[in-house]
């Protein structure tokens, strides 16, 4: 097309200038002082490198702090679903209809990975047949781990707990108290992205009539298969979907994929080598019953210090409107052993001692 247009030409690098230069008024950068000026004209021994410098991090700080208070703000709104969705519920439970589409996509509150602290699938209570044939079989094992620990395989172990500021100028008391009300809002966050989780699994059943082994020729493990199987046709294996949702929600915590892929398995017990687990899985499998329970729920587990039983700190229903129950205090379950006998607690400094060794090789 010929002709000259009625347009006036615009000017790209002049109109590009003025708009660096309003955002630097924007971000707090003065445009006379970035080459030494000041506001009274009074030139300063700067060179012009060192003020660009200056300029420069003097931006980075400013959006430092607007990152920050986005992340405050997101906090908030989040906290702010969180009350909702309780109050909604009237029973202080976290009904995760309640929560907005919009939160924050996984967990991310200060914390750090803790072996006090698992999500694990554990034989359902009423599963009396499964509980009782497992507990007999980890007997007959010795397991070490049998007063602490339920049967259960591991979703995310080691879980997180919360990482708490440290400030001097509290006393005693204000610090326990804002402790306190820390620890209350982590586990409402845990629980918001434990439902997020859940909600993308259905209730599954599963089954166990064979076992397995992995270890070497300084440890041995033997442990029972659960096969996992549900109504949802695209899911060949419901247990490693669910830990793959959970996965998701608490990116930083990836243990149970050390190897490259995630194995389901319940402990039965710990060996000094894999030849010891070997002679143990055939003892157990020659007169093992196959057992199957539903698994509905999912636990989040904790323990006080190295020597505790775990206890259930929070139940997560699995399927769409998952209510996640917080247990303050936590609760026991009903077949678990109330002390630990001598030979468990033999057994356990046994395999304590076998790790050190291990350790110091």
């Amino acid at each position: 097309m010929s002709g000259t247009s009625d347009q006036p030409t615009r000017d790209w690098f002049n109109d590009g200038r003025d708009a660096a230069k309003r955002l630097k008024e924007e971000l707090g950068l003065d445009t006379n002082q970035e080459l030494g000026q000041s506001n009274n004209d009074c030139y300063d021994e700067v060179k012009p490198k060192d003020a660009r410098e200056a300029a420069m991090e003097s931006g980075r700080a400013a959006a430092r702090a607007l990152l920050d208070q986005m992340k405050s703000d997101a906090t908030k709104e989040e906290s702010k679903f969180v009350a909702q969705a309780k109050s909604e519920n009237g029973d202080g439970n976290i009904d995760s209809s309640n929560l907005s589409t919009t939160d924050i996509d996984h967990f991310d509150l200060p914390s750090q990975k803790s072996h006090c602290w698992t999500i694990c699938m554990v034989p359902p209570p009423t599963a009396k047949s499964a509980w009782s044939q497992l507990t007999d079989a980890r007997r007959v094992c010795k397991d070490p781990g049998f007063y602490r620990w339920p049967p259960h395989a591991n979703l995310l172990y080691p879980f997180i707990e919360p990482v708490f500021p440290t400030d001097n100028d509290m006393d005693k008391a204000t610090r326990n108290e804002r402790k306190d009300e820390l620890q209350k809002q982590f586990m409402d966050q845990v629980a918001l992205h434990l439902s997020k989780a859940a909600e993308q699994s259905t209730p599954f059943d599963v089954t166990i009539d064979s076992f397995g082994t992995f270890g070497g020729k300084s440890r041995g493990v033997m442990w029972a298969d659960p096969k996992s199987s549900g109504t949802n046709d695209n899911l060949n294996d419901p247990l490693i979907h669910l830990q793959h949702e959970l996965e998701k929600q608490f990116p930083m915590c990836k243990d149970q994929k050390k190897q490259g892929s995630f194995t389901p398995h319940v402990t039965i017990s710990h060996y000094a080598n894999i030849t010891d687990a070997l002679a143990a899985k055939e003892q157990i499998q020659s007169t093992w019953e196959p057992i199957s329970f539903p698994v509905k729920e999912v636990y989040l587990l904790n323990r006080k210090g190295d020597d505790g039983q775990f206890l259930v700190a929070a139940t997560i229903p699995l399927g769409h409107g998952s209510v996640v129950k917080i247990h303050d205090p936590p609760i026991r379950f009903p077949d678990m052993p109330t002390d630990e006998e001598d030979w468990v607690l033999e057994e356990r400094m046994k395999m304590k001692d076998r790790r050190k060794r291990s350790r110091r090789r």
